[in-house]
């Protein structure tokens, strides 16, 4: 078969790539959770670098309202250096938080370890936030805390030596 008009085939062509290929807000924007285990999360953090785990679930109240900030403190530190790292201690597994990591559109990597988290980091509350320069923890926070107090906490984590 052969098409009379051309220009037609161009046409049917940038319609479907613009049907078919995820933009901003796409497929690929999507950011699944894992499941990871301790041992997995312990070579994402035993590098060089600064990181900073931020343990969640999805039926933690302060934990929901606190995602945003943090998200938005993520997008504005990770050019100079945050690693920043989500992990659900959810019971159900990764499918309890992902709801809500895309509602939110958190843009930082959260991984599910469940109640394995709690025992390996001695975690008795969340939201819960762990400080870790180059492999070691420099700083322990429990409870949901302001936009403000978090943004000096990271400023001054990535400033120390």
């Amino acid at each position: 078969m052969r098409i009379k008009n051309p220009s037609i085939w161009w046409v049917w062509i940038l319609f479907t790539a613009v049907l078919f290929i995820p933009g901003p807000g796409g497929a690929r924007d999507l950011n699944k959770v894992q499941e990871i285990d301790i041992e997995g999360l312990d070579r994402i953090i035993s590098g060089k670098g600064r990181y900073l785990l931020v343990f969640m679930a999805a039926w933690c109240t302060p934990c929901i309202k606190e995602l945003p900030d943090v998200n938005a403190l993520y997008e504005n530190y990770r050019e100079r250096g945050l690693n920043m790292v989500g992990i659900s201690v959810d019971f159900e597994g990764p499918a309890a938080i992902q709801p809500i990591v895309d509602r939110l559109k958190v843009n930082f990597p959260v991984y599910w370890l469940g109640e394995a988290a709690m025992d390996a980091y001695s975690i008795r509350g969340i939201p819960f936030f762990i400080f870790i320069k180059n492999g070691e923890i420099v700083e322990r926070l429990l409870g949901q805390r302001s936009k403000n107090f978090l943004d000096k906490k990271i400023e001054a984590f990535l400033v120390h030596p």
